[in-house]
């Protein structure tokens, strides 16, 4: 299902919370930084999407970036960003897969690789639970800070879960001087 924009104003999560505009998640993100990212994904995180992560990114079948490759593009390109960052894979997962799947999904984008990941962790996002994914230590290193004062930056990942990898790495823009943040995922 395409995004319908309804949901949470900060993560597009289906808001459950009458008389907000912020879903629990994004209400606590606040709290943790005074500020929320802005994260639009461009379809629903369903049994759908799972079987597609599944194939593509850890099954390695690096044709189905096809399928959504022109949509998403379309929507990145889309943003009034200045620079458009793809979420980084680990020299782990690199070496392992041999393609970072978000880069996979841009098609005739002039993305910049300003992230890079300190080490290779050993286990991946999409095996730990909630709370462990909020609990973990920032995983990027920044490159070339310089580039990324008083510009407008867009995010780009996979899948938005729990938004700790988005925001690790929106923390590190912002330490950085960029004027604005934003970010897009294929799935919510």
């Amino acid at each position: 299902m395409y995004w319908d924009n309804r949901g949470c104003a900060g993560c597009g999560k289906e808001n459950t919370i009458k008389n907000s505009l912020l879903c629990s998640d994004c209400q606590t993100w606040r709290k943790f930084y005074g500020w929320n990212l802005h994260q639009r994904g461009l379809y629903r995180y369903n049994e759908a999407m799972k079987e597609y992560m599944q194939r593509y990114k850890f099954n390695g079948d690096y044709r189905l970036r096809m399928v959504f490759q022109y949509e998403f593009s379309k929507v990145v390109n889309e943003q009034e960003a200045d620079l458009i960052v793809p979420i980084p894979v680990t020299l782990g997962t690199m070496q392992t897969r041999g393609f970072n799947q978000v880069i996979g999904l841009l098609r005739e984008v002039p993305y910049q690789p300003l992230l890079r990941t300190k080490t290779s962790s050993k286990v991946a996002q999409s095996s730990k639970t909630k709370e462990e994914r909020l609990t973990t230590k920032q995983p990027f290193i920044l490159i070339s800070p310089e580039k990324v004062i008083n510009k407008r930056v867009l995010l780009v990942g996979d899948v938005y879960t729990t938004g700790r990898t988005l925001y690790h790495a929106a923390v590190l823009f912002k330490q950085a001087g960029c004027k604005e943040i934003g970010s897009v995922s294929l799935a919510r």
